[in-house]
């Protein structure tokens, strides 16, 4: 059986179980202010399998690139996209748009804001309260489900397994993490941004991806 259709089943029975292991689980995803955000994710978990992965998701600040992501929160059925753009300088740009809002966070510098390109308006910090809805940070695509993926890897039940697959074109990283509740998949390109998460709270798929970061997307606008 072919990688595509051996992904496509474990989607297909993870999706059907979905809301039985919300359910059991309880399961909310774990957010930091900005002063825990500061703090460096584990760096090693011991298991070659998720520091793997881990490994990557920790090296995301060195790359420069615009990826679009597909983001479907469970709990509250919301369906959102997402766009990261990081530039020289470690500059970074996450826009978050769906049928609710369209939020996007700029770090230019010592220049921090969340601002709402609907309304036009901005307040000068990271915000996350403002796509609460997704029940995500800002930092999704990179350091928050590093720290999940930490967290998991001393949470397994199981053997993890380390696979390659392809999304959005480029050759991914995937480590399946057997948690109580179900199996929970972490990917990451070798650039480091996250490209896949399967688990009982949210659902997100990379959809796009580019060497070439988005300067367009340093605006309010």
């Amino acid at each position: 059986m072919s990688s595509s259709r051996r992904f496509a089943g474990r989607i297909a029975c993870g999706l059907a179980a979905i809301v039985l292991a919300a359910c059991a689980t309880g399961e909310r995803p774990e957010f930091q202010d900005e002063a825990d955000a500061s703090t460096s994710p584990l760096a090693s978990t011991g298991n070659v399998e998720i520091d793997t992965v881990l490994g990557l998701l920790n090296s995301v600040d060195r790359a420069e690139f615009t990826a679009g992501y597909q983001i479907d929160t469970v709990f509250n059925s919301v369906s959102s996209t997402g766009l990261v753009v990081q530039a020289p300088g470690q500059r970074r740009s996450i826009t978050i748009d769906n049928d609710a809002r369209t939020v996007r966070f700029i770090i230019d510098g010592p220049d921090k804001r969340t601002c709402d390109l609907i309304a036009v308006e901005c307040e000068a910090r990271l915000n996350d309260a403002r796509i609460s809805d997704t029940q995500l940070p800002h930092t999704f695509y990179a350091d928050a489900f590093a720290r999940r993926l930490a967290a998991d890897a001393g949470r397994r039940i199981g053997d993890p397994a380390l696979y390659e697959v392809t999304i959005a074109g480029q050759a991914a990283q995937c480590v399946d993490v057997v948690v109580t509740g179900g199996t929970k998949t972490y990917c990451a390109l070798s650039t480091g941004p996250l490209a896949r998460f399967v688990g009982a709270d949210v659902v997100i798929e990379m959809t796009s991806y580019s060497t070439q970061p988005d300067e367009s997307k340093f605006t309010a606008t």
